[in-house]
């Protein structure tokens, strides 16, 4: 049976699909002005050259993928991406956004997943702080 509180989440993502990266790049109601958006993206860029140090790798495990933000880091890192969401409509915007044959979408609850495979990689951002924290030591043990 499913969690009342991942399935809210999953409803919330699914209907702020559109704004999504409106809000991760603090465009319009979700600018907080320029010392705060400074330091977000000051953020951003520590995530981002972690990752860019990284060695390449050929299979890569994306955990709620959204909207291709971190999808498009990857590519440049793995010869193949697996991308999960629970949210069809930010599935559909990382596939127009990224447009790669490299990357294989499956939209599914990703507490009642099973991995069938070994990956070399596996990556979630932002999505961690979703994960109930009864919930996490399951979480963290599948991963």
């Amino acid at each position: 049976m499913s969690n009342p509180v991942i399935q809210q989440q999953i409803e919330y993502y699914r209907l702020r699909a559109n704004e999504y990266d409106e809000w991760l790049y603090r465009v319009g109601r979700y600018d907080r002005g320029t010392a705060l958006n400074q330091q977000w993206f000051d953020e951003i860029a520590i995530v981002q050259s972690a990752l860019h140090q990284l060695e390449p790798v050929d299979h890569i495990l994306e955990l709620a993928c959204g909207t291709g933000i971190w999808t498009q880091e990857l590519l440049k890192l793995g010869e193949k991406i697996t991308a999960i969401d629970a949210s069809a409509e930010v599935i559909e915007l990382n596939r127009q956004k990224l447009n790669s044959p490299q990357v294989t979408y499956h939209q599914l609850d990703l507490f009642q997943w099973e991995p069938k495979e070994k990956y070399d990689l596996v990556f979630f951002s932002f999505w961690l702080s979703h994960v109930p924290s009864s919930l996490l030591t399951a979480f963290l043990q599948k991963v």
